[in-house]
């Protein structure tokens, strides 16, 4: 009989301590910090009715601000793109350039919840754009025009991060413009317009327009 009292007050003491152990906080997964700096290919679609250019090619930079915790990665950045060529309709040279810089925040989530950094990232982004194209003729009988946009766009965003060590990774990924909106300013600087006709105000709305795709690098800060 004592021999039983014994065994009963040895399995208690035991639950007691499993249950204690198992109430014990789980010690809380570290937050950390990343720089990346990428550049890449970009794709905005057509800025001038009159123009076969669609603007695309391999001259984006990006700087952003990302914070790892718990499977999920969330940051700011700041991008720019830009590009430049020649039209030429009815013999006359016409120069072309376009600049868009945006800011964007982001959150993505790691489809394995590796809380390393490494992995694919799936989730969306929205931000602020600016976008400016202008049309240089190089004749003097066909006046400049310039088309520039201000608006809010949002979209998917896909990253795959490969954690080389520590405090170093690549990344590779891609953002969809999938919905935009804002204003857009178009100017034709002919001097034999009234000032007020020259620009042209609109609202405007478009729909998967703009595609970035970028490769680079990251810095645990």
């Amino acid at each position: 009989m004592k021999n039983k009292f014994i065994l009963i007050a040895l399995l208690l003491t035991m639950t007691f301590i499993a249950q204690a152990q198992s109430r014990k906080k789980k010690p809380k997964q570290k937050v950390s910090y990343a720089l990346g700096i990428s550049g890449g290919y970009f794709s905005h679609g057509e800025l001038f009715e009159n123009s076969d250019n669609i603007f695309k090619g391999f001259k984006t930079f990006q700087i952003d601000i990302q914070k790892y915790h718990k499977g999920k990665k969330s940051g700011i950045g700041i991008g720019l793109a830009t590009r430049k060529s020649e039209f030429n309709p009815f013999g006359t040279i016409i120069d072309e350039s376009r600049n868009a810089l945006f800011l964007n925040f982001n959150h993505l989530y790691n489809l394995k919840k590796n809380s390393s950094g490494s992995g694919i990232y799936l989730g969306g982004f929205a931000g602020i754009l600016f976008d400016n194209g202008e049309q240089l003729p190089q004749s003097n009988f066909v006046f400049p025009i310039s088309t520039t946009f201000l608006s809010f766009w949002t979209g998917p965003k896909a990253e795959y991060v490969y954690q080389i060590n520590p405090k170093l990774s690549l990344l590779t990924g891609g953002q969809l413009g999938l919905l935009e909106f804002g204003r857009r300013t178009i100017k034709r600087d002919d001097p034999q317009l009234p000032e007020s006709l020259q620009s042209k105000h609109e609202t405007y709305f478009s729909f998967a327009q703009r595609f970035n795709f970028n490769l680079g690098i990251n810095f645990k800060i």
